[in-house]
């Protein structure tokens, strides 16, 4: 029952992006003889399932939001994100944003409303973005930033619980660092670094990759510091099939991420999304019944290419900068594979008290797998209705 209640889309967590440019002033706008000014245009995506949990748009309750529902909301859905999305802190008549509805995007976990808003500031004053949303109500929601300012490429994240994000900051007033976030031009290390941490997020809150990363390891003993070998398994053997599978399924999920960030494939989430479910109920089902024809590490490789295209889906929505693009590209992968050393981790650590059990391949393999292939499978109806 609780398995039941964790979303379908389950790899993907609740985010939100922002998408910043400095552009040329309009012809014959006005401009201050005084104060030099320079003009921004935002875009900002939020997807309609979130703001459902503050506005209310599925006003029947039928978990189906109509174009008309939508329609109707949208004058709450544009006085929310002006509260909850704008510029400041800053001096009396600072430039601030008025948001307003540019349609309707679809991506990888549902469609999102698409805001847009201009901005005409003061070249000496911090352009700081002030972004509260779902403080709430999700703790791990995300705001995901790109863009170019200055002429640089701008690549970060903040959170609503995080405070003003300063993405210029302007050339005469200083920054206070007690109630801002400096960020400034993104470079390559922050850019790997930023989106490290967005991997390790990812592989930790994707319950169907955890999922899958279990099947694989469930029939694995994988023993600790024990004087006697564990039941019906040399321990030495379990742990060269570990590292074998767990690579194979980095190589496979790798090449995929590879390959779709920089646009050579494409896979459609309606059917990646499915698939993803379907892997967990096939290796599960292997694990209760195995083939022996079948070799795990093989299996692993061709799973993790599907799932490569599941992490694939937030790098590609992310938008970030060409510029940077290889650089997050490689921070994610690699937090992606610290976010899976640590759960594996956490699973040799846990099982230990198990793994020397006489009843482990019984209650354990069998019993988990089965959890696993019920799970995976309410998840794939989820996804395919």
């Amino acid at each position: 029952m609780l398995f039941g209640c964790v979303s379908a889309l389950a790899h993907k967590g609740s985010d939100a992006y922002l998408d910043v440019q400095e552009v040329s002033p309009a012809a014959g706008a006005a401009s201050s003889p005084v104060v030099a000014l320079k003009d921004y245009r935002f875009l900002l995506a939020i997807a309609i399932k979130d703001l459902d949990l503050l506005v209310p748009i599925d006003t029947n309750g039928d978990g189906k939001v109509t174009w008309g529902e939508l329609k109707a909301a949208m004058p709450s859905v544009e006085a929310l994100a002006n509260e909850a999305a704008n510029l400041g802190p800053g001096p009396p008549g600072a430039c601030h944003l008025v948001w307003h509805s540019e349609g309707v995007d679809r991506r990888s976990d549902g469609h999102y409303v698409r805001l847009a808003a201009q901005a005409q500031c003061p070249a000496t004053q911090p352009l700081a973005f002030r972004y509260t949303l779902l403080r709430e109500q999700d703790a791990n929601h995300r705001l995901l930033v790109a863009g170019r300012i200055d002429g640089k490429d701008l690549l970060t994240t903040t959170s609503p619980q995080q405070p003003s994000l300063v993405l210029s900051p302007g050339t005469a007033a200083a920054v206070s660092t007690a109630t801002t976030s400096v960020q400034g031009p993104s470079n390559a290390w922050s850019a790997l670094r930023i989106y490290f941490s967005l991997g390790v997020h990812h592989l930790l809150q994707g319950y169907d990759h955890l999922a899958f990363l279990l099947a694989l390891v469930l029939p694995l003993r994988l023993v600790l510091f024990s004087a006697t070998p564990a039941i019906g398994a040399a321990p030495a053997r379990a742990w060269m099939a570990l590292l074998r599978t767990i690579t194979a399924f980095t190589v496979g999920h790798t090449l995929t991420l590879v390959l779709a960030t920089f646009g050579l494939t494409e896979a459609s989430p309606r059917w990646v999304e499915p698939a993803i479910a379907l892997t967990i109920v096939i290796t599960a089902l292997l694990n209760m019944r195995p083939v022996t024809w079948v070799r795990t590490d093989v299996l692993a490789l061709l799973f993790g290419m599907v799932h490569g295209y599941g992490f694939a889906g937030l790098l590609l929505e992310a938008a970030a900068p060409s510029g940077l693009l290889p650089w997050a590209l490689a921070g994610f992968n690699l937090g992606v594979e610290a976010g899976q050393l640590i759960a594996v981790g956490l699973w040799v650590v846990v099982s230990q008290p198990l793994v020397v059990r006489r009843w482990y391949s019984t209650a354990v393999v069998q019993g988990g797998s089965a959890l696993l292939v019920l799970v995976a499978a309410w998840w794939f109806w989820q996804r395919v209705r």
